[in-house]
Protein backbone atom coordinates (compact mmCIF):
# COMPACT_ATOMS: atom_id res chain seq x y z
CA UNK A 1 0.00 0.00 0.00
CA UNK A 2 3.00 2.15 -0.83
CA UNK A 3 1.09 5.62 -1.89
CA UNK A 4 -1.87 5.32 0.43
CA UNK A 5 -0.83 7.62 3.01
CA UNK A 6 -2.25 9.67 5.60
CA UNK A 7 -2.10 12.80 8.32
CA UNK A 8 0.36 10.35 10.57
CA UNK A 9 2.88 10.98 7.54
CA UNK A 10 2.87 14.55 8.18
CA UNK A 11 3.36 14.98 11.95
CA UNK A 12 7.60 14.38 11.58
CA UNK A 13 7.72 17.91 9.92
CA UNK A 14 5.80 19.96 12.36
CA UNK A 15 3.71 20.56 15.75
CA UNK A 16 0.44 19.07 16.61
CA UNK A 17 -1.59 21.27 18.64
CA UNK A 18 -5.42 20.75 19.66
CA UNK A 19 -5.55 18.44 16.23
CA UNK A 20 -4.00 20.50 13.91
CA UNK A 21 -0.49 20.17 12.61
CA UNK A 22 2.01 23.60 12.41
CA UNK A 23 4.04 23.45 9.93
CA UNK A 24 6.56 26.08 9.63
CA UNK A 25 9.09 24.68 7.49
CA UNK A 26 9.85 23.20 3.46
CA UNK A 27 9.66 19.64 3.33
CA UNK A 28 9.09 16.84 0.23
CA UNK A 29 7.02 13.60 1.75
CA UNK A 30 8.26 10.60 -0.57
CA UNK A 31 6.25 7.61 -1.61
CA UNK A 32 7.37 4.43 -3.58
CA UNK A 33 4.03 4.05 -5.70
CA UNK A 34 2.49 0.29 -5.48
CA UNK A 35 2.95 -1.05 -9.21
CA UNK A 36 -0.77 -1.75 -9.48
CA UNK A 37 -1.81 1.69 -8.96
CA UNK A 38 -5.26 3.46 -11.35
CA UNK A 39 -5.32 6.74 -10.23
CA UNK A 40 -5.27 8.57 -6.72
CA UNK A 41 -6.94 11.39 -4.77
CA UNK A 42 -5.65 13.62 -2.35
CA UNK A 43 -7.60 16.26 0.29
CA UNK A 44 -6.51 18.53 2.81
CA UNK A 45 -7.87 20.82 5.02
CA UNK A 46 -5.41 23.99 5.64
CA UNK A 47 -5.02 27.61 6.52
CA UNK A 48 -2.12 29.38 6.95
CA UNK A 49 -1.05 32.75 8.68
CA UNK A 50 1.49 35.28 6.71
CA UNK A 51 1.74 37.51 3.75
CA UNK A 52 2.89 34.70 1.22
CA UNK A 53 0.77 31.41 0.48
CA UNK A 54 2.39 28.41 0.89
CA UNK A 55 2.43 25.68 -2.18
CA UNK A 56 1.75 22.43 -2.32
CA UNK A 57 1.84 20.08 -5.67
CA UNK A 58 2.31 16.36 -6.24
CA UNK A 59 4.80 15.42 -8.74
CA UNK A 60 5.59 12.03 -10.39
CA UNK A 61 9.23 10.68 -10.97
CA UNK A 62 11.25 7.41 -11.46
CA UNK A 63 13.53 6.61 -8.99
CA UNK A 64 17.10 7.48 -9.70
CA UNK A 65 15.88 10.40 -11.65
CA UNK A 66 15.19 14.43 -10.98
CA UNK A 67 13.19 15.26 -14.05
CA UNK A 68 9.35 15.17 -13.25
CA UNK A 69 7.13 13.13 -15.22
CA UNK A 70 4.22 14.74 -13.74
CA UNK A 71 3.17 17.54 -11.41
CA UNK A 72 -0.53 18.23 -10.21
CA UNK A 73 -1.08 21.61 -8.38
CA UNK A 74 -4.07 21.94 -6.05
CA UNK A 75 -7.69 22.71 -6.78
CA UNK A 76 -9.84 24.83 -4.74
CA UNK A 77 -12.98 22.72 -3.83
CA UNK A 78 -14.73 25.23 -0.57
CA UNK A 79 -14.44 26.02 3.27
CA UNK A 80 -14.98 24.68 6.22
CA UNK A 81 -14.44 27.52 8.69
CA UNK A 82 -11.43 29.20 8.14
CA UNK A 83 -10.02 25.97 6.63
CA UNK A 84 -9.92 25.51 3.04
CA UNK A 85 -10.19 22.72 1.07
CA UNK A 86 -8.06 21.32 -1.79
CA UNK A 87 -7.73 18.11 -4.08
CA UNK A 88 -5.27 16.57 -6.12
CA UNK A 89 -5.03 14.02 -8.38
CA UNK A 90 -2.79 11.84 -10.01
CA UNK A 91 -2.66 9.39 -13.29
CA UNK A 92 -2.12 5.71 -13.30
CA UNK A 93 1.15 4.80 -12.35
CA UNK A 94 2.39 2.59 -15.34
CA UNK A 95 6.11 2.23 -14.43
CA UNK A 96 7.79 0.31 -11.70
CA UNK A 97 10.21 2.19 -9.13
CA UNK A 98 7.82 5.14 -9.68
CA UNK A 99 7.60 7.67 -6.58
CA UNK A 100 5.04 10.13 -5.26
CA UNK A 101 6.59 13.07 -3.98
CA UNK A 102 4.45 15.80 -2.22
CA UNK A 103 6.64 19.08 -2.31
CA UNK A 104 5.63 21.67 0.55
CA UNK A 105 7.13 24.81 0.41
CA UNK A 106 6.66 27.24 3.19
CA UNK A 107 7.78 31.06 2.42
CA UNK A 108 9.83 32.88 5.28
CA UNK A 109 7.41 34.12 7.88
CA UNK A 110 4.23 31.81 6.92
CA UNK A 111 3.13 28.95 8.72
CA UNK A 112 1.08 26.38 7.55
CA UNK A 113 -1.93 24.88 9.32
CA UNK A 114 -3.31 21.59 8.49
CA UNK A 115 -6.51 20.44 9.92
CA UNK A 116 -6.73 17.05 7.80
CA UNK A 117 -4.97 15.60 5.19
CA UNK A 118 -5.93 12.28 3.25
CA UNK A 119 -4.61 10.05 0.18
CA UNK A 120 -5.89 6.82 -1.06
CA UNK A 121 -6.51 4.93 -4.61
CA UNK A 122 -9.42 4.75 -5.96
CA UNK A 123 -10.25 1.70 -6.74
CA UNK A 124 -11.86 2.42 -10.25
CA UNK A 125 -11.31 4.95 -12.88
CA UNK A 126 -14.35 7.51 -13.23
CA UNK A 127 -14.84 8.28 -16.55
CA UNK A 128 -15.57 11.31 -15.05
CA UNK A 129 -16.32 13.66 -17.95
CA UNK A 130 -19.19 11.96 -19.94
CA UNK A 131 -21.58 14.01 -18.03
CA UNK A 132 -21.64 17.66 -18.53
CA UNK A 133 -18.52 19.71 -19.20
CA UNK A 134 -15.96 17.73 -21.60
CA UNK A 135 -12.65 17.69 -21.56
CA UNK A 136 -10.36 16.60 -24.02
CA UNK A 137 -6.70 15.09 -23.71
CA UNK A 138 -4.58 17.06 -26.31
CA UNK A 139 -2.25 15.16 -27.85
CA UNK A 140 -2.85 12.33 -25.11
CA UNK A 141 -1.52 12.78 -21.33
CA UNK A 142 0.62 15.70 -22.77
CA UNK A 143 2.32 16.42 -19.67
CA UNK A 144 3.70 13.39 -18.54
CA UNK A 145 4.36 11.44 -22.09
CA UNK A 146 5.32 12.36 -25.58
CA UNK A 147 2.55 14.11 -27.35
CA UNK A 148 0.40 12.38 -30.05
CA UNK A 149 2.33 8.49 -29.39
CA UNK A 150 0.67 5.42 -28.14
CA UNK A 151 2.47 6.00 -24.49
CA UNK A 152 0.21 9.51 -24.35
CA UNK A 153 -2.87 8.46 -25.48
CA UNK A 154 -2.48 5.24 -23.18
CA UNK A 155 -2.55 7.17 -20.27
CA UNK A 156 -5.70 9.69 -21.34
CA UNK A 157 -7.63 6.33 -21.75
CA UNK A 158 -6.32 5.30 -18.14
CA UNK A 159 -6.83 8.31 -16.46
CA UNK A 160 -10.83 8.75 -17.23
CA UNK A 161 -10.40 10.65 -19.99
CA UNK A 162 -13.64 10.12 -22.31
CA UNK A 163 -11.96 12.30 -24.91
CA UNK A 164 -8.81 12.43 -26.54
CA UNK A 165 -7.31 14.59 -29.39
CA UNK A 166 -4.70 13.56 -32.26
CA UNK A 167 -3.21 15.34 -35.37
CA UNK A 168 -2.73 13.12 -38.22
CA UNK A 169 -0.30 13.57 -40.56
CA UNK A 170 0.03 11.85 -44.51
CA UNK A 171 4.02 9.65 -45.05
CA UNK A 172 5.66 9.42 -48.59
CA UNK A 173 3.37 6.13 -49.17
CA UNK A 174 0.32 7.58 -48.04
CA UNK A 175 0.46 5.61 -44.90
CA UNK A 176 -1.72 8.01 -41.89
CA UNK A 177 0.49 8.52 -39.07
CA UNK A 178 0.02 10.69 -36.00
CA UNK A 179 2.42 13.44 -35.47
CA UNK A 180 1.79 17.14 -34.30
CA UNK A 181 4.26 19.14 -36.62
CA UNK A 182 4.75 18.84 -40.70
CA UNK A 183 8.39 17.98 -39.49
CA UNK A 184 9.45 15.13 -37.42
CA UNK A 185 12.69 17.53 -35.73
CA UNK A 186 10.69 18.14 -32.72
CA UNK A 187 10.04 15.53 -31.06
CA UNK A 188 12.52 12.64 -33.29
CA UNK A 189 16.09 11.48 -32.12
CA UNK A 190 18.46 9.56 -34.71
CA UNK A 191 19.93 6.17 -33.56
CA UNK A 192 22.31 8.83 -31.94
CA UNK A 193 19.61 10.04 -29.32
CA UNK A 194 20.66 13.44 -31.48
CA UNK A 195 17.71 15.88 -33.05
CA UNK A 196 17.90 16.50 -36.65
CA UNK A 197 19.46 19.72 -37.70
CA UNK A 198 17.55 20.39 -41.17
CA UNK A 199 13.48 20.09 -41.63
CA UNK A 200 12.53 16.70 -42.34
CA UNK A 201 8.87 16.79 -43.56
CA UNK A 202 6.17 13.67 -42.85
CA UNK A 203 5.29 13.69 -46.43
CA UNK A 204 8.90 13.59 -47.96
CA UNK A 205 9.43 10.14 -46.19
CA UNK A 206 8.05 6.47 -46.58
CA UNK A 207 6.70 4.96 -43.11
CA UNK A 208 9.20 2.40 -42.87
CA UNK A 209 11.48 5.80 -43.04
CA UNK A 210 9.91 7.74 -40.45
CA UNK A 211 10.55 4.42 -38.14
CA UNK A 212 14.41 4.94 -38.16
CA UNK A 213 13.23 7.15 -35.89
CA UNK A 214 12.22 7.05 -32.16
CA UNK A 215 10.05 9.79 -31.30
CA UNK A 216 10.04 9.55 -26.88
CA UNK A 217 13.33 9.88 -25.20
CA UNK A 218 13.00 13.94 -26.10
CA UNK A 219 10.10 13.74 -22.84
CA UNK A 220 11.71 11.43 -21.31
CA UNK A 221 14.57 8.36 -21.39
CA UNK A 222 11.88 5.72 -20.24
CA UNK A 223 9.74 6.67 -23.14
CA UNK A 224 13.28 5.89 -25.49
CA UNK A 225 12.54 3.86 -28.57
CA UNK A 226 8.98 5.26 -28.69
CA UNK A 227 7.87 4.48 -32.43
CA UNK A 228 5.47 6.88 -34.59
CA UNK A 229 1.94 5.48 -34.32
CA UNK A 230 -0.34 4.29 -37.38
CA UNK A 231 -3.40 6.67 -36.85
CA UNK A 232 -5.46 3.28 -36.74
CA UNK A 233 -3.32 2.10 -33.63
CA UNK A 234 -5.14 5.22 -32.02
CA UNK A 235 -8.38 4.43 -33.55
CA UNK A 236 -7.89 0.73 -32.28
CA UNK A 237 -7.10 2.05 -28.67
CA UNK A 238 -10.58 4.53 -28.95
CA UNK A 239 -12.82 1.84 -29.54
CA UNK A 240 -11.19 -0.93 -26.89
CA UNK A 241 -11.03 2.14 -23.98
CA UNK A 242 -14.59 4.11 -25.00
CA UNK A 243 -12.84 6.66 -25.45
CA UNK A 244 -14.09 9.44 -28.49
CA UNK A 245 -11.54 10.13 -30.84
CA UNK A 246 -10.93 13.86 -31.86
CA UNK A 247 -9.08 15.19 -34.65
CA UNK A 248 -7.23 18.78 -34.86
CA UNK A 249 -6.20 19.17 -38.56
CA UNK A 250 -3.59 21.13 -39.88
CA UNK A 251 -3.65 20.81 -42.36
CA UNK A 252 -6.51 18.69 -43.67
CA UNK A 253 -6.27 15.52 -45.49
CA UNK A 254 -6.96 14.64 -49.48
CA UNK A 255 -10.70 13.52 -50.00
CA UNK A 256 -9.26 10.20 -50.16
CA UNK A 257 -7.55 10.23 -46.55
CA UNK A 258 -11.10 11.56 -45.40
CA UNK A 259 -12.90 8.14 -46.61
CA UNK A 260 -9.61 6.26 -45.33
CA UNK A 261 -10.59 7.73 -42.15
CA UNK A 262 -13.81 7.12 -42.14
CA UNK A 263 -13.67 3.61 -43.24
CA UNK A 264 -11.20 3.14 -40.44
CA UNK A 265 -14.07 4.63 -37.80
CA UNK A 266 -16.86 2.61 -39.36
CA UNK A 267 -14.64 -1.01 -39.41
CA UNK A 268 -14.44 -0.29 -35.75
CA UNK A 269 -17.48 0.52 -34.44
CA UNK A 270 -16.84 4.57 -33.14
CA UNK A 271 -17.69 6.79 -36.70
CA UNK A 272 -20.88 8.24 -34.06
CA UNK A 273 -17.80 9.14 -31.62
CA UNK A 274 -15.36 11.32 -33.75
CA UNK A 275 -15.05 14.68 -33.30
CA UNK A 276 -13.04 17.36 -36.29
CA UNK A 277 -11.85 20.34 -35.02
CA UNK A 278 -9.78 23.03 -36.97
CA UNK A 279 -8.37 26.01 -37.26
CA UNK A 280 -9.00 26.07 -41.31
CA UNK A 281 -12.68 26.87 -42.25
CA UNK A 282 -11.82 24.95 -45.72
CA UNK A 283 -10.79 21.81 -43.59
CA UNK A 284 -14.61 21.36 -42.15
CA UNK A 285 -16.12 22.34 -45.33
CA UNK A 286 -13.76 19.29 -46.84
CA UNK A 287 -14.61 16.85 -44.63
CA UNK A 288 -18.41 17.42 -44.49
CA UNK A 289 -18.26 15.90 -47.74
CA UNK A 290 -17.27 12.73 -46.71
CA UNK A 291 -18.91 12.76 -43.17
CA UNK A 292 -21.65 14.69 -43.04
CA UNK A 293 -23.90 14.79 -39.86
CA UNK A 294 -22.79 10.63 -38.94
CA UNK A 295 -19.86 11.65 -36.56
CA UNK A 296 -20.14 13.93 -33.60
CA UNK A 297 -19.67 17.37 -34.92
CA UNK A 298 -17.19 20.07 -35.77
CA UNK A 299 -15.63 22.63 -33.99
CA UNK A 300 -14.13 25.97 -35.64
CA UNK A 301 -11.01 26.76 -33.47
CA UNK A 302 -9.90 30.18 -33.53
CA UNK A 303 -7.54 32.46 -31.09
CA UNK A 304 -10.77 35.52 -31.01
CA UNK A 305 -14.16 35.14 -31.64
CA UNK A 306 -15.99 38.08 -33.30
CA UNK A 307 -18.92 38.76 -36.03
CA UNK A 308 -17.05 37.74 -38.77
CA UNK A 309 -16.26 34.52 -37.63
CA UNK A 310 -19.90 33.70 -36.58
CA UNK A 311 -20.85 34.58 -39.77
CA UNK A 312 -18.86 31.88 -41.45
CA UNK A 313 -19.77 29.44 -39.47
CA UNK A 314 -23.31 30.62 -39.64
CA UNK A 315 -22.74 30.52 -43.27
CA UNK A 316 -21.27 26.36 -43.12
CA UNK A 317 -24.14 25.16 -40.83
CA UNK A 318 -27.16 26.77 -43.31
CA UNK A 319 -24.47 24.66 -46.20
CA UNK A 320 -25.17 21.25 -43.90
CA UNK A 321 -27.81 19.01 -45.19
CA UNK A 322 -28.81 17.80 -41.73
CA UNK A 323 -27.71 19.13 -38.58
CA UNK A 324 -24.61 18.21 -36.51
CA UNK A 325 -23.18 19.30 -33.17
CA UNK A 326 -20.94 22.21 -33.85
CA UNK A 327 -19.07 24.65 -31.47
CA UNK A 328 -16.77 27.27 -31.20
CA UNK A 329 -13.41 27.25 -29.78
CA UNK A 330 -10.95 29.89 -28.69
CA UNK A 331 -8.31 30.76 -26.73
CA UNK A 332 -9.92 30.89 -22.75
CA UNK A 333 -8.31 33.68 -22.06
CA UNK A 334 -10.33 35.68 -24.52
CA UNK A 335 -13.97 34.62 -23.17
CA UNK A 336 -15.99 37.57 -21.89
CA UNK A 337 -19.41 36.68 -21.41
CA UNK A 338 -20.28 38.81 -24.24
CA UNK A 339 -18.19 36.53 -26.91
CA UNK A 340 -19.72 33.24 -24.90
CA UNK A 341 -23.41 34.73 -25.06
CA UNK A 342 -22.91 35.62 -29.15
CA UNK A 343 -21.68 31.77 -29.54
CA UNK A 344 -24.20 30.47 -27.57
CA UNK A 345 -27.11 33.01 -29.76
CA UNK A 346 -25.91 31.93 -32.59
CA UNK A 347 -26.57 27.94 -31.70
CA UNK A 348 -23.30 26.73 -31.16
CA UNK A 349 -21.95 25.32 -27.97
CA UNK A 350 -18.76 27.32 -26.47
CA UNK A 351 -15.85 25.78 -25.96
CA UNK A 352 -11.83 26.55 -24.43
CA UNK A 353 -8.28 25.74 -25.41
CA UNK A 354 -5.19 24.96 -23.49
CA UNK A 355 -6.48 25.98 -19.99
CA UNK A 356 -3.31 24.69 -18.80
CA UNK A 357 -2.29 24.69 -15.00
CA UNK A 358 -5.31 27.25 -13.96
CA UNK A 359 -7.18 26.59 -10.51
CA UNK A 360 -11.12 26.47 -9.60
CA UNK A 361 -11.43 30.00 -10.43
CA UNK A 362 -11.00 30.24 -13.58
CA UNK A 363 -12.99 26.94 -14.41
CA UNK A 364 -16.24 28.41 -12.88
CA UNK A 365 -15.63 31.45 -14.29
CA UNK A 366 -16.08 29.76 -17.48
CA UNK A 367 -18.11 27.48 -16.61
CA UNK A 368 -20.77 30.41 -15.44
CA UNK A 369 -20.52 31.94 -18.94
CA UNK A 370 -21.77 28.57 -20.91
CA UNK A 371 -18.03 26.95 -21.59
CA UNK A 372 -19.35 23.45 -22.02
CA UNK A 373 -15.64 22.08 -23.65
CA UNK A 374 -12.66 22.04 -22.64
CA UNK A 375 -9.13 21.26 -24.50
CA UNK A 376 -5.96 20.99 -22.25
CA UNK A 377 -2.33 20.25 -22.69
CA UNK A 378 -1.35 19.83 -18.78
CA UNK A 379 -5.07 18.30 -17.24
CA UNK A 380 -5.26 20.37 -14.60
CA UNK A 381 -9.00 19.44 -14.24
CA UNK A 382 -8.67 16.02 -14.35
CA UNK A 383 -10.84 13.78 -12.08
CA UNK A 384 -12.86 17.24 -11.03
CA UNK A 385 -16.84 16.71 -11.03
CA UNK A 386 -17.83 20.28 -11.80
Amino acid sequence: MGLVFNFEDLKPFGELCDGVLKIAQNFVLTKLCDADMRTSKAMAYSSYTGEAAPKIHFSLTVEGQEKFLYHSHSYRLGKEGDYSLQEWRTPPVFLQNLILKVHVNIPEGTTLYIKNFTMAKEADVIRWNSDGPRHNAHLGFFCMAPNNTMPAFELAAASGFSSCICVPKWTKDNVLVCIHDDTINKTARNKDGLKEEEPIYVWDKTYEELCEWEYGSYKNEIYKGTKIPLLEDFFSLCARAGMNPMFSTHPGLSEENWKRVREMLERLGILKKFHIKSFGYGVLQNAYKVFGSDIDGYTWDNDDVDEETIKKYEAFRDSMSAPCRLGIEIQFKNYTEEKAKMIRDAGFFAAAWNISRRDYDEYERLFKMGVTEFTEDNHCSMGLNY
